[in-house]
């Protein structure tokens, strides 16, 4: 039996619902949500009563049972019937909190307004063709539990087959198996003498030799391009390494006995079909990450970025979400995964590129706190049980590591739905297991799913699961679907037999859902199985594997015949990019005060509130700078600080860097320059040089051409800095399949690099403020220039072209790192240049202090205005310090602070409300 449940707000109009009204142009619009609860046996006239007071947050007067849609003025958007609701479990958990047995929910949004055109608004702005479905009709939902049914491992006999054969079956029902991959296949079906293998030996392969998991890409090019920064990160000798490319996370030496753990990871394609989703996991991902690390991590600061394409443009493949809408569902994602779990945000960014209209650029990241102890790769012995905590596994995520490593068609099945409540369940639960000593590894269950997770874990000694112990949101799954489902929220734990009764209390505890599926074995293989007559409880006793004809088997393979080494390739050196700059126009103080007008729109630059603000940033209690700083208004700050030990003042030092305008001119040099600006950063903050660990994150094209070659320049450009700065990469990620086939030709995101660098402060009351602090002071710019247009904001803005980037010396820039950290002192307040340069930094500057600034005659050229000197500094000192700063340095007055606000050029003052007026709204209009 189910029943509606329509829940509208009271009281004042909510600010998204005034926003939406104005942005769909219907000042008439009504929004509410539905909850469909479908009742394992008929609920009393009570039991509703009690379900719509909750749902009505108190007031069951909110809420309406059981009314149809009016077809004449309502429609609603809801997910497809094969898509699970993240909402289901907790509308589940209301029930048996009251005594009520529901079996299953379905969460709606529906909308109201008399204007004819309404199911067409609502169609093209407010629903995901792709895993949501319009309804200008009440639906007749029969069932709101997802049906499945299990089908016996299907068998392919490869000995025979030629390779036109082999490849076909490599792709046959959504797999991305190469022909190469088929042929090692065949070759293991050889070695083990069987008579063939099944679709779960060739699913399971598909996402453990893919892109995503095996990095073929970076196995295959240059002899291995992650074997190069592991070995300059090795020859720094950095004692602050705990663990490198180890673990789910790289973990740096903090104080006190703790260590942190760093990770980031994309999520592009689940992003480009649906936004929400995408993202939404991306974080839920991330955090994982964090909690899978060591024997567990508590996470204590997340950080996204988001690009994609122009936001005023449509997508360029039909059915897609266009670029707003995935700045809009982004925003939302974000909010309900940050805030829920309860991790502040050290950064958030959006930006609107070309090269990401197909594809965007997803990517989140992640910070945790771990005992040192505790913090290294746990090995399970065997023995030791595999138990499965958190979410139950659904339909979803199907060939999502492969269909994104292969750049193939994403769809719906392709898409992980999250559910945040589900990991804040099992946070602490893991934290208290780890210190009560049950666990002996554990890991997330991410990207290909189980197969992956067991996988990987196994690999120590040997395991064995039954997939028919997975416990799942359908009535039943193939054997290869339960491995491969990408749903979220799950954990896999090594536990010792004589520590899973204490386990098992603690998980129970925390409301964890906790299934013992299979055990580790001394066998070095790695076997699947599906027995339904094998219980959990049988396992647990089993002091033998089952038998090898036991259930339908899938596959029993030695760990020494999984491996795979793609061909190796060879590449040339990228094309040469120009010799020299384009020129910079001349302008007036009139034409000047128009071009920052244009920039102060520019999303690189503008406020970003309109998502910032729904982001808590204050959550532990520990954040002590950043992500905004500002009396008068917030500006984004150039790094985050936090002290996550408690009775220590000691802080995490956080900062970031990328700009996709640089990529598209000259990868190389954008890597050396972006590279150098974040470790300038964070030194000016106040972090040591040795005390800097980095994190990368690279996005480039498949199927472009030179895009291998450039992906080596920046490997070995990024290997130079390491070295050069004693600054090591402890952990990253690559996402090598940016080339997507649209309605309107190929498209390639520009081959990149996203940075990001972790330092650690003894104290945090070390550390540089950014904001202006005392008129007549003095602004001073400081350090290498980078004079070239190419990739500013001000470029974009005048229309100038090229690929010329300015090269920066790295034994110069070491020199002017240790003299910046040497006369540090000497600084009341300092940042570093950004988007629209020196310009761009003083109207933040100016904005967050409420103080003018006199610019000196130093500043007035064009190119010294707007030119975005990325390495170098703009600080605050007051006129005494000027002489005692080195001329190594290059310091040149730029600016004298002031009580009166403006931004004055001469005569003319730069801080219109125009400017004012574009830097605060541009962001909100663009996503509206």
């Amino acid at each position: 039996m189910i029943h509606k449940f329509s829940v509208r707000p009271v009281g004042a109009v909510d600010l998204s619902i005034d926003h939406l009204r104005s942005s769909l142009g219907l000042p008439d619009l009504e929004v509410w949500r539905d909850y469909y609860l479908e009742f394992a046996a008929p609920p009393s006239d009570a039991d509703l009563s009690a379900i719509a007071e909750v749902l009505g947050d108190g007031d069951p007067s909110r809420v309406t049972l059981d009314q149809p849609l009016d077809p004449a003025t309502t429609v609603q958007v809801a997910h497809k019937r094969g898509v699970v609701d993240n909402e289901s479990p907790s509308l589940v958990a209301v029930g048996e909190l009251l005594g009520v047995p529901v079996r299953a929910g379905k969460v709606a949004t529906s909308y109201r307004s008399a204007d004819p055109a309404l199911a067409e608004i609502i169609d093209q702005a407010c629903r995901n063709a792709s895993i949501e479905e319009l309804h200008v009709r009440e639906p007749a939902y029969r069932t709101l539990v997802p049906a499945g049914g299990y089908a016996p491992a299907e068998h392919f006999d490869l000995r025979q087959l030629s390779d036109e054969e082999l490849a076909a079956v490599g792709r046959a029902g959504g797999r991305n198996l190469s022909a190469d991959q088929m042929r090692r296949i065949r070759d293991i079906q050889l070695a083990i003498g069987a008579e063939g293998v099944t679709d779960v030996l060739l699913e399971a392969l598909d996402a453990r030799w893919s892109d995503h998991c095996l990095h073929t890409t970076w196995k295959s090019l240059a002899g291995g391009l992650l074997g190069r920064l592991m070995a300059a990160t090795e020859a720094t000798g950095n004692p602050n390494i705990v663990s490198m490319f180890a673990d789910n996370a790289g973990v740096w030496e903090f104080y006190g006995g703790w260590s942190l753990a760093i990770k980031a990871e994309t999520h592009n394609g689940p992003s480009a079909v649906s936004a929400y989703f995408g993202q939404l996991t991306k974080l839920g991902g991330v955090l994982r990450d964090i909690l899978g690390t060591g024997l567990g991590a508590d996470p204590i600061g997340c950080f996204e970025y988001t690009a994609t394409g122009p936001a005023g443009s449509q997508a360029p493949i039909a059915g897609r979400p266009a670029p707003a809408q995935i700045a809009r569902d982004t925003i939302r994602a974000i909010k309900e995964y940050g805030n829920t779990f309860g991790v502040p945000m050290m950064r958030s960014r959006m930006a609107f590129h070309p090269g990401y209209a197909a594809k965007p650029f997803a990517l989140g990241g992640s910070i945790g706190l771990i005992p040192t102890d505790q913090a290294r790769r746990g090995v399970p012995q065997p023995g030791d049980l595999v138990v499965l905590i958190g979410g139950l596994t659904g339909n979803e995520g199907m060939h999502g590591a492969s269909a994104s490593s292969a750049g193939a068609t994403m769809d719906e099945a392709a898409v992980q739905i999250g559910a945040p409540l589900e990991q804040v369940k099992f946070r602490k639960a893991i934290i208290d297991l780890r210190d009560a000593g049950c666990l002996r590894a554990l890991t997330d269950v991410g990207g290909a799913g189980l197969n992956s997770a067991v996988g990987e874990i196994g690999e120590a000694c040997g395991v064995w699961i039954n997939t028919a112990l997975v416990p799942l949101k359908t009535s039943a799954l193939p054997m290869w679907r339960i491995l491969l489902s990408e749903s979220q929220e799950r954990m896999i734990l090594a536990v010792p037999p004589d520590r899973l009764d204490q386990a098992r209390a603690i998980t129970a505890r925390h409301q964890v859902r906790t299934t013992v599926i299979g055990r580790f074995a001394g066998t070095g293989r790695y076997r699947v199985f599906h027995d339904p007559q094998l219980t959990e409880a049988d396992v647990v006793a089993a002091d033998q594997p089952p038998s090898a004809d036991a259930g339908d088997p899938g596959f029993d393979i030695p760990y020494r015949l999984l491996g795979y080494h793609p061909p190796d390739r060879s590449v040339g050196p990228p094309p040469a990019r120009d010799p020299a700059p384009p020129r910079w126009p001349r302008l007036d103080p009139a034409g000047i005060v128009k071009l920052l007008e244009q920039l102060a729109g520019d999303p690189d630059i503008a406020c970003q509130a309109a998502a910032d603000v729904q982001y808590d940033s204050t959550v532990q209690g520990n954040t002590v700078y950043g992500p905004h700083y500002g009396s008068d208004r917030p500006v984004p700050a150039g790094y985050w600080a936090a002290t996550p030990v408690d009775d220590l003042p000691a802080a995490a030092v956080f900062a970031t860097a990328f700009n996709p305008w640089l990529f598209d001119a000259d990868p190389a040099r954008a890597v050396r320059q972006l590279g150098c600006g974040l470790l300038g950063r964070l030194v000016l903050a106040g972090v040591a040089l040795p005390d800097i660990c980095l994190c990368d994150n690279f996005y480039t094209p498949h199927l472009a051409e030179h895009a291998d070659a450039w992906l080596v320049a920046m490997v070995d450009e990024l290997a130079g800095l390491v070295r050069q700065f004693g600054t090591p990469v402890i952990s990253g990620k690559d996402s090598s399949a940016g080339s997507t086939h649209t309605d309107h030709g190929l498209q390639h995101v520009p081959p990149a690099v996203f940075l990001s660098g972790l330092g650690k402060v003894p104290d945090h009351r070390r550390l540089l403020p950014e904001q202006w602090t005392r008129p007549g002071n003095l602004l001073v710019q400081i350090g290498p220039a980078t004079g070239s247009p190419v990739g500013t904001a001000a470029a974009r803005a005048l229309d100038l072209t090229g690929s010329y980037l300015d090269p920066v010396d790295l034994d110069d820039y070491r020199r002017y790192l240790r003299l910046l950290a040497e006369h540090r002192h000497r600084f009341v307040s300092g940042t570093t240049p950004g988007p629209g340069g020196l310009a761009g930094q003083l109207l933040h500057g100016a904005l967050a202090s409420g103080l003018g600034a006199d610019l000196t005659p130093a500043a007035y050229p064009l190119e010294n205005l707007f030119a975005e000197h990325r390495c170098g500094a703009v600080v605050e000192i007051s006129p005494d310090q000027l002489p005692h700063l080195p001329a190594e340095l290059r310091p040149t007055q730029v600016a004298i602070l002031s009580s009166r606000p403006g931004l004055r050029l001469g005569e003319e003052d730069l801080l219109t409300d125009h400017v004012i007026d574009h830097w605060t709204n541009s962001f909100a209009e663009a996503i509206a």
